[in-house]
């Protein structure tokens, strides 16, 4: 099992910026905090559809122990910082330079083996960075997504009733298929 979560806050005007809101929202100037909210609500639910990161920022994962193969759980992987452990007598130890990193993956280093890690869950700790750099540029399908999806919201809708025009944009690029 794997839990992630963010290790730095979203910074919503970086991948909602005020003028591109404005122009499509049009909200009163007395409905800023109410439109913030919206903002990282949308930003939330376009990442948790498609594991990626619209802002560049540090997560954590946590695993049950370490595996062959380690997939970190949101894209795009920008690098890892630091991954710790609990050894087998559940003494916290650092995990430098056991690992590489290939795409969002995490592999032992080549040429060594994954250490014995105590036994229970959240026995090993990743922190890394994910996340794009300029979503407008870098991935503009799910900025328009979040847009829309913030209108929606703004509008009176809910996330029970998401605009197909949303789910397009991501599931088009973005969303990978589950096959069972």
């Amino acid at each position: 099992m794997v839990t992630f979560m963010p290790a730095a806050p979203l910074n919503g005007l970086a991948v909602l910026p005020d003028a591109l809101v404005d122009q499509y929202v049009k909200p009163g100037a007395d409905q800023a905090a109410l439109l913030n909210a919206f903002r990282l609500t949308a930003i939330g639910w376009v990442e948790g559809h498609t594991a990626r990161s619209l802002a560049r920022r540090r997560w954590v994962a946590i695993f049950d122990g370490f595996a062959d193969v380690m997939r970190l759980p949101c894209d795009p992987v920008r690098g890892v910082v630091s991954v710790g452990y609990f050894d087998h007598a559940g003494a916290s130890a650092s995990g430098e330079g056991i690992w590489r990193v290939v795409g969002t993956q995490i592999l032992p280093a080549i040429g060594t083996t994954w250490p014995a890690t105590a036994d229970g869950s959240g026995s090993v700790q990743v922190t890394f960075e994910a996340g794009y750099d300029d979503v407008a540029t870098e991935a503009p399908a799910l900025q328009i997504a979040a847009l829309l999806l913030m209108k929606h919201l703004f509008d009176g809708g809910s996330l029970n009733d998401v605009p197909a025009t949303v789910t397009m944009l991501i599931d088009a690029q973005y969303r990978t298929p589950v096959i069972g």
